[in-house]
């Protein structure tokens, strides 16, 4: 398998990446990152072309990262289509917030944004507890469909309007 990664500047705030991701057979994928920062944007080979992740990470040394891990829910034959794409979608990003309450996070905020397709996806904003003696951090989740059998998940550390911003133009092309 052979990827191709690149981010092409279009504005001086803005980057645009582009890639392609394996999940139940290749599939390119594009989003905006909407900041002046530099990102290392990789991806990492997929499992059984079913998960494949990509990492937003900072060049900055204290810089915040992101990732995010598509996953296909594609049986092949007719089983697939005895299973609700909706719900699953939402028992997914259920379990993704209580696993992070579980862990001791605190849910503080729900943001609703529009995804590339028009769709309402919830970004959580967690605030996760650390050791001791040292502050809490803030992460946002979210969890949405990009067509009827791949699904998103996002983890960001980044500020609201990047993570905004990514939700919002994240799109599989042909």
């Amino acid at each position: 398998m052979f990827l191709t990664l690149y981010a092409i500047c279009l504005l001086p705030t803005c980057a645009a990446f582009e890639d392609t991701v394996s999940v139940i057979g290749k599939k390119n994928i594009s989003f905006d990152l909407a900041s002046e920062s530099e990102y290392n944007i990789s991806v990492n080979a997929s499992m059984a072309m079913v998960v494949g992740a990509i990492s937003i990470n900072s060049t900055e040394p204290m810089g915040k990262n992101a990732s995010i891990v598509l996953m296909s829910l594609d049986m092949g034959g007719d089983e697939t289509q005895l299973i609700n794409q909706s719900e699953f979608s939402n028992s997914m990003e259920s379990m993704f917030v209580a696993s992070a309450k579980l862990m001791g996070g605190m849910e503080i905020e729900e943001v609703m944004v529009n995804s590339s397709q028009g769709k309402n996806v919830t970004l959580h904003k967690i605030l996760m507890r650390t050791a001791m003696n040292k502050p809490a951090n803030e992460s946002i989740m979210a969890f949405w469909d990009l067509d009827e059998y791949t699904h998103a998940i996002l983890t960001s550390e980044l500020d609201l309007n990047t993570t905004t911003r990514i939700v919002e133009t994240l799109k599989l092309m042909p």
